[in-house]
């Protein structure tokens, strides 16, 4: 064999021995590959065959930085699969490489059609198929995958990217999967230092010395009396997203949504229903009627059960939606104000808090809108504007607040200067979006939230979510570490998931039940933790001035004897009540 021939086939990449059984009914709709690194990152190389990245400034922050892509022809549409199949390998010192799989929007603002799906890249040639469902129907040749690597130091060789689209509607539970990676975090093990402390303060901060007078009819005092006290809803702010048309809604599922949220959750916040896109002065009045009748039931029926609602949200920055395809910054303007007007009227006094401002810095890429000529000052116009409406506290609301990093860093500047210039923040709502690939030990969690501390007076977590590749048990660790870290910091006064369950969630794959309403590890985890570990249930006789006195969580408390049954609150700044039987 001719020596150059030679040389040339040992420098080509080696293909794996065993092929990847690839589904039939599949259509190719892969373009070439690109590979991408900002020079502070590392470098990108070519191959005979492909593209090498090496990463020599790793930024878990950053895994953007360097990315591998795939641009696809023509449209895909919702609820269709799509499969990459991924010719890879990782070479140098590293045990394995990484890469964050995403089917995304291939320009500004990136959006995500999908999941991000974590994918391990081995010595060996290998072929790691990894399957997107479309969320959402994307225009042609706008969408690509896209392989992240700038979070890991790493020298990764990609052969090829193919990609195949299949109609809506096909069984992929039978399709290959990749093989993932292994995740962990700090402060996971059983005896942590850090849950012993947090638990510690839970028991001591957050439970009260509680007392309350029972009377008869007459209003005399009823000594000597049994009675059994069972909180029924915790002062603490457990909670979820919900759609509000599901709580009037007489369907079976909707039925079981609403007894979860009545036995598990002392707070709600509506998903979309305050949402300015959901208060279009395009809607025709018989669309106005039915949304403003199903939010008024919605209210009502919380009501009833004692369950407050925050609102979610005044005006966002990022720009939303409903906004995209208005190019009149001064419409836009007038939409938001008067939007703002429309909604604060509706809702008067029915919510306890406002997100005033939601993503005042939101990620890369994104469309601002106070960028845009004219609307520099729109989100302090909407803060002067709710604050002459209400006298309700004002949240500023952002996501990845515990990653370091600019909507970090940022939002701690917003909120100081927001301050400084008069417009008074209650509370920073810290949305609260975690996937595996960054998953930040609890006592960051709370370095973080004392630093935030300092500048306003409360925080709340307000949208959790944890993604994980199919690893259900590291979820629902997760999921308890956060909440244990959340209840035991005095700064908190709410701890809320972005929906839970299955079929009305904006993440299937992390709702905490799934659609036939088994629970996840994660829904059993919220079951075991606010509903029996923080729970407070006592059987107590009344003294001669018909008084009992204990220590539990505070909130509303169901009050029975042998003959009735009343809701009484009793709170850490009123911990003495009475009750009349």
């Amino acid at each position: 064999m001719n020596r150059l021939i030679y040389f040339l086939l040992c420098m080509m990449p080696f293909s794996p021995l065993r092929a990847l059984d690839v589904p039939q009914g599949g259509q190719e709709i892969g373009g070439a590959l690109q590979a991408s690194a900002n020079a502070a990152a590392g470098t990108v190389e070519p191959l005979v065959i492909g593209k090498r990245i090496t990463i020599t400034h790793p930024n878990e922050a950053k895994a953007y930085s360097a990315q591998f892509t795939a641009p696809c022809t023509g449209a895909i549409a919702k609820n269709e699969p799509v499969m990459a199949i991924i010719k890879a390998r990782v070479v140098g010192d590293a045990v394995f490489g990484e890469v964050q799989a995403k089917l995304q929007l291939k320009a500004a603002p990136y959006t995500s059609f999908g999941p991000t799906i974590s994918i391990a890249i081995h010595h060996e040639w290998m072929e790691q198929p990894v399957t997107f469902v479309a969320e959402e129907t994307i225009p042609a040749d706008k969408i690509a995958v896209v392989l992240l690597c700038g979070q890991k130091a790493q020298s990764l060789e990609i052969e090829s990217i193919r990609v195949l689209k299949y109609d809506a509607g096909t069984n992929i539970k039978s399709f290959p999967r990749p093989k993932g990676i292994k995740r962990n975090y700090a402060g996971r093990e059983a005896d942590a230092p850090w849950r012993k402390a947090a638990l510690d303060r839970i028991e001591k901060e957050r439970k009260a010395d509680l007392s309350l007078t029972v009377s008869g009819a007459d209003g005399k005092p009823l000594a000597n009396t049994e009675v059994k006290l069972t909180l029924r809803k915790h002062e603490f702010g457990f909670g979820s997203a919900i759609n509000a048309k599901r709580l009037s809604s007489e369907s079976a599922d909707d039925k079981r949504y609403r007894d979860i949220i009545e036995r598990l959750f002392s707070i709600v916040v509506f998903e979309n229903d305050l949402k300015d896109g959901n208060w279009s002065p395009d809607f025709k009045e018989e669309r106005r009627s039915q949304r403003n009748g199903e939010l008024d039931q919605a209210f009502a029926w919380l009501a009833e059960r004692h369950i407050p609602v925050r609102g979610h949200y005044l005006m966002q920055i990022a720009t939303p939606y409903n906004l995209h395809d208005i190019k009149d910054n001064a419409v836009i303007h007038d939409r938001v104000i008067e939007s703002v007007r429309e909604r604060m009227a509706f809702v008067k006094d029915r919510v306890t808090e406002w997100d005033v401002i939601n993503h005042p810095i939101a990620w890369g890429g994104a469309d601002m809108l106070n960028k845009r000529p004219g609307l520099e000052k729109l989100d302090r116009e909407v803060f002067q504007l709710a604050r002459s409406l209400t006298k309700l506290p004002f949240y500023i609301n952002e996501d990845q607040i515990f990653r370091q990093g600019p909507q970090c860093d940022d939002t701690f500047e917003y909120l100081k200067v927001m301050n400084a210039d008069g417009f008074t923040v209650a509370g920073l709502g810290n949305q609260g979006h975690f996937h595996e690939t960054y998953l930040p030990s609890p006592e960051h969690l709370l370095a973080v939230t004392d630093r935030f501390a300092q500048i306003v007076p409360h925080q709340a977590i307000t949208e959790f979510d944890v993604v994980t590749n199919e690893d259900e048990q590291l979820a629902a660790d997760y999921t308890r570490d956060v909440l244990i870290a959340t209840f035991s910091h005095p700064a908190y006064n709410c701890f809320l998931i972005w929906g839970f369950w299955e079929g009305a969630h904006w993440k299937p794959e992390a709702a905490s039940w799934n659609q036939d309403w088994t629970p996840r590890l994660t829904g059993k985890v919220l079951e075991e933790w606010i509903g029996q570990k923080w729970h407070t249930q006592v059987m107590l006789k009344t003294n001669a001035d018909g008084s009992v006195n204990w220590r539990g969580f505070p909130g509303w408390y169901e009050v029975s004897t042998t003959s009735q049954t009343k809701a009484v609150s009793v709170t850490k700044a009123q911990p003495k009540t009475e009750v009349k039987l």
